[in-house]
């Protein structure tokens, strides 16, 4: 085999590969357990902000009167078990790798409080608790925007009649290419692009497609543009799986995942 056909096999192969990487995104089931992350990404996060806004506001107003330390202490633990359920999620849904803390177990109340206030897992979670609440909410916009995007445009044949459903223009938009124009030592090549489009303030669909093959060749558009938002879904969810491990990584273990090796200890010993 000349080395002109091998290079020719391999270019074929790779873009084979890359057109089921690109195609092949709605029938992968990471694509789903990432949508589903990002989903309950902003209850979640709004969630968490509540919870720690309110319980760190009152416990540090109540701390002078001596009764808002343990409410503090309090707070920052069941941060610990809020940030186990985050790696947890990670875990299962992201496929990301967030190993717990291996915390040897302790010998007594101030060992173990020491734990949690020295340990720079308690406050690494957190942090990560309180930007849940921002990652939430770009997550909540990209989920809306995308998913209603490429649905409008899939479903044009439906809708196109419809004014009231699709692509609204709050102005005209006017579209033109401009003139490609190269000079060089007196020599002059132009491009001119026939080209100039203006888009109406209104919905767009019931605009450009004004009939059922219209609306079909919209509809066609949309498959590339929802595999495209299903792509940028799963980079979001990317992001969102190193910045897990990233915060998360050896973060106070659950309580079930402590008195289960606790147990198993045990029986051990036993």
């Amino acid at each position: 085999m000349s080395e002109q056909t091998r290079t020719a096999g391999g270019v074929v192969d790779g873009s084979r590969r890359v057109a089921r990487w690109f195609f092949g995104v709605p029938l992968r089931a990471q694509t789903y357990t990432n949508l589903a992350y990002l989903a309950f990404a902003f209850p979640l996060g709004l969630a968490y902000f509540v919870f720690l806004v309110v319980g760190l506001s009152v416990g540090a107003s109540l701390a002078i009167l001596l009764v808002g330390i343990p409410i503090l202490l309090g707070v920052v633990y069941l941060s610990t078990q809020l940030a186990a359920v985050e790696r947890t999620l990670a875990e299962a849904l992201l496929d990301a790798d967030v190993p717990a803390d291996d915390l040897e177990p302790a010998e007594g109340p101030v060992d173990w409080l020491s734990g949690l206030v020295l340990s720079a897992g308690t406050w690494k979670g957190l942090v990560f608790l309180f930007s849940k609440f921002v990652l939430g909410i770009g997550a909540f916009v990209a989920l809306v925007t995308g998913v209603s995007f490429s649905l409008t445009l899939l479903l044009a044949p439906l809708h196109y009649q419809n004014e009231q459903v699709g692509i609204h223009f709050g102005r005209p938009v006017h579209i033109e290419i401009p003139d490609l124009l190269y000079q060089h030592d007196g020599w002059t090549v132009g491009l001119t692009m026939p080209f100039e489009a203006t888009l109406r303030a209104g919905e767009v669909i019931s605009t450009l497609a004004g009939s059922v093959w219209g609306a079909l060749v919209v509809s066609a558009v949309g498959v590339p543009v929802a595999l495209v938002v299903l792509h940028l879904f799963n980079a979001i969810a990317w992001v969102c799986a190193r910045y897990s491990e990233l915060m998360l990584r050896r973060t106070r273990p659950s309580v079930l995942a402590e008195l289960r090796r606790r147990n198993g200890g045990d029986e051990r010993a036993d």
